[in-house]
């Protein structure tokens, strides 16, 4: 797969973890329904509405565009962790903690 269909495929994952039907979805993307259905057939689109995403969803856009997160960098993995309402409710301390096991099970799931 290439980083379009990464693209896509991540931009679907987020949607879902969300619990976000299309519209939802594109209002909190800020870009038009019509747009985010056709970027989440192929993940083609232009380079400044994969910003805009990027933006909208505060993560770089190399996270949407990768295939697996890096269990070697935590900051990544305690951006995506984000998208998960309890997390950001836990202390720095809990959120350490979460993102620690996280990165084991990872480390468990590539071999």
């Amino acid at each position: 797969m290439n980083q379009c269909g990464y693209f896509a495929k991540n931009l679907e994952a987020i949607r879902k973890i969300n619990n976000a039907n299309l519209t939802e979805f594109s209002e909190e993307l800020d870009i038009p329904k019509s747009t985010l259905q056709d970027i989440l057939k192929d993940g083609n689109t232009s380079l400044h509405t994969a910003l805009h995403i990027a933006e909208h969803l505060n993560i770089p856009l190399s996270t949407l565009t990768g295939e697996m997160v890096p269990v070697d960098n935590p900051d990544v993995l305690t951006i995506l962790l984000r998208y998960f309402a309890w997390f950001d409710r836990l202390s720095k301390e809990e959120q350490k903690t979460v993102a620690a096991h996280f990165r084991s099970i990872m480390e468990v799931v590539q071999k």
